[in-house]
């Protein structure tokens, strides 16, 4: 009896371990596809976005605020940028409510009542790239590539803490 207490918790540090090294290379080895890596409170997601097009994602059914942080990869001489939200979803389906700041540091408060701009990747002359409300009874938001501001196809990297 002594024995199982004591292997049950290294046998969950190894699982946890393995899935971590899995984790991890499985974010290395990302293609043009989303790229999916869950932890126990963490999901990360890493997919391109071409001029016009969107990438939809589905927020985890959490009951406490969720922190989304986005990074727009360095490309062609381009830097990288970061943009977050602090995202809540009523439980009642009334909507959602944020807390949305843009890459120039730019920071606004709302909710579905009013809008569905969560947050933007801000270029010299233009929005490069929107975080929107997608669906609230789904729990979905949408990352839209300005196709006016820019040619080329960007790499993000999304974090998502709950």
């Amino acid at each position: 009896m002594d024995k199982a207490r004591f292997l049950r918790p290294i046998a969950v540090g190894a699982t946890v371990i393995a899935l971590a090294a899995a984790g991890g290379a499985a974010y290395g080895a990302t293609s043009s596809h989303s790229v999916i890596v869950r932890g126990p409170d963490h999901e990360r997601l890493s997919f391109a976005v071409a001029p016009g097009r969107s990438f939809v994602f589905k927020l985890p059914a959490a009951n406490d605020p969720i922190r989304i942080d986005i990074a727009s990869l360095s490309t062609k001489g381009n830097p990288g940028q970061v943009f977050s939200a602090l995202v809540n979803v009523d439980a009642n389906g009334a909507g959602m409510s944020w807390i949305g700041t843009n890459s120039d540091g730019d920071q606004v408060g709302n909710s579905t009542l009013k809008s569905t701009d969560v947050a933007n990747l801000v270029g010299t002359n233009s929005v490069i790239a929107r975080l929107r409300v997608r669906s609230v009874s789904e729990r979905k938001l949408v990352l839209i590539a300005n196709p006016i501001a820019s040619t080329i196809s960007r790499r993000y990297v999304v974090n998502i803490w709950y």
